[in-house]
């Protein structure tokens, strides 16, 4: 079984609290997978939260433990996202690997955006040093 078989037909955290499989009408997040030598290419699609990023949690388990070290994500399909997506992209590329992020739609954006000045605010010395650091 290879990566996106493994992925279509695991089922998540949320589908065990159900003690069913994946339902089939809902909307898959992973919407293509390639593999070029050590490299994942994924597209993503949908909203992508903390209930539905775990195929995408899933896969890249995977492909860390088969040895990929790139990781090209395709986001232009993503019409929401939560701060999970973030956090598990960073995780891929804090570990030393590779990562870009192809087509960020605008609402992956719009959490890179709100990521980066929630940062800027914890690391200022005062809320008005925080607003000057926004503003620049």
């Amino acid at each position: 079984m290879n990566v996106d078989e493994l992925v279509k037909t695991h089922p998540g955290p949320a589908d065990a609290l159900r003690g069913g499989s994946a339902q089939r009408n809902e909307p898959v997040v992973i919407s293509h997978c390639q593999t070029i030598d050590r490299t994942l290419v994924i597209a993503l699609r949908g909203v992508i939260d903390e209930t539905s990023v775990y195929p995408v949690r899933l896969m890249l388990a995977v492909a860390v433990k088969s040895g990929y070290v790139r990781l090209v994500v395709d986001c232009e399909e993503v019409t929401d996202c939560g701060k999970e997506l973030l956090d598990l992209l960073l995780s891929w590329k804090r570990n030393g690997r590779n990562l870009v992020l192809a087509s960020p739609s605008s609402p992956v954006r719009r959490q890179i955006a709100a990521e980066i000045a929630m940062h800027l605010f914890l690391c200022a010395l005062s809320v008005r040093h925080a607003l000057d650091l926004v503003e620049r």
